[in-house]
C-alpha cells in the first residue's frame, strides 16, 4: 500500500500530466472542479493529500475516473496493433486501400494511416479542423498531392507535411507510359485537442482525377 506521501506525489503528478494534455490553465481546471486556485497548486505540487470530494471534482473537471488520478505506475504505456488487426477503412473498385495503423484517443489525436493508390486512382479528403496537420512519405512509386490551390508531385523517398483545413487529394502520378506502379505511402494525422474532431467516415473517394 502507498504511503500518504507516495499518493501525494502520484495524485500531484498524474492531475498535473492530465490539465496540460487538455490544454487547462489551472484556474480553468480550479472552476471546473469547484476548488480553488490554490488547493490545485498544492495538489500538482505534493503538498497535502486532496480529500475523496476534491479527488471526485478533478477527475470530472479532467474527464477521468478517480483511478487514473491515484494510479502509481509510471511505466511507459505500450500498445501493441498486430497486423491482422489493422482496419482497413476504404478501398476502391481497382483494388487502392487506407489502413488505419493505431491511433490516440483524444485530446492530442495522432492516428498512423498506410496507403496504396492503384494506376490511375485518386482520393479526396475532406477540409479538418483548424490546427490539423498531414505528414506523408511515399514509400513506392509517384504520389500526386493537392492541398487547397497548390499541386505537389512526389517521388518514393520524398516527405511533405502540410496544414490540412482545406480539401485535399492523393492521386497515383505515375506517367501514362509507365508500368502501372501502386503508389504506397504512410501517413500520420496530427489533430490537437482543441481542433475538434472529424471521424474516418467523413472521407469520401475522390470522383475526378487530379489534372
Amino acid at each position: 500500500m502507498q504511503s500518504p506521501e507516495e499518493v501525494a506525489t502520484t495524485v500531484g503528478r498524474n492531475v498535473r500530466a492530465l490539465r496540460q494534455q487538455r490544454r487547462m490553465t489551472i484556474d480553468a481546471l480550479a472552476a471546473a472542479a469547484g476548488v480553488s486556485r490554490g488547493t490545485v497548486i498544492q495538489i500538482e505540487t505534493s503538498r497535502g493529500n486532496p480529500s475523496i470530494a476534491t479527488l471526485v471534482g478533478l477527475a470530472a473537471a479532467l474527464r477521468v475516473g478517480v483511478a487514473s488520478l491515484v494510479d502509481g505506475d509510471s511505466e511507459p504505456r505500450i500498445v501493441v496493433r498486430r497486423s491482422a488487426e489493422a482496419a482497413r477503412l476504404w478501398a476502391s473498385a481497382a483494388g487502392s486501400s487506407a489502413v488505419f495503423r493505431i491511433g490516440t484517443d483524444p485530446p492530442d489525436v495522432v492516428e498512423l494511416w498506410d496507403w496504396t493508390l492503384q494506376p490511375g486512382d485518386s482520393f479526396d479528403g475532406e477540409a479538418h479542423p483548424m490546427g490539423t496537420r498531414e505528414v506523408l512519405s511515399v514509400l513506392s512509386g509517384h504520389l500526386g498531392l493537392r492541398v487547397g490551390n497548390s499541386v505537389q508531385h512526389l517521388d518514393a523517398g520524398d516527405t511533405v507535411l502540410f496544414e490540412a483545413h482545406a480539401p485535399h487529394r492523393y492521386s497515383n502520378d505515375a506517367p501514362e507510359d509507365g508500368d502501372g506502379t501502386p503508389v504506397r505511402f504512410v501517413m500520420v494525422v496530427l489533430q490537437p485537442g482543441d481542433a475538434g474532431l472529424v471521424p474516418p467516415t467523413s472521407i469520401a473517394e475522390a470522383e475526378i482525377p487530379l489534372v
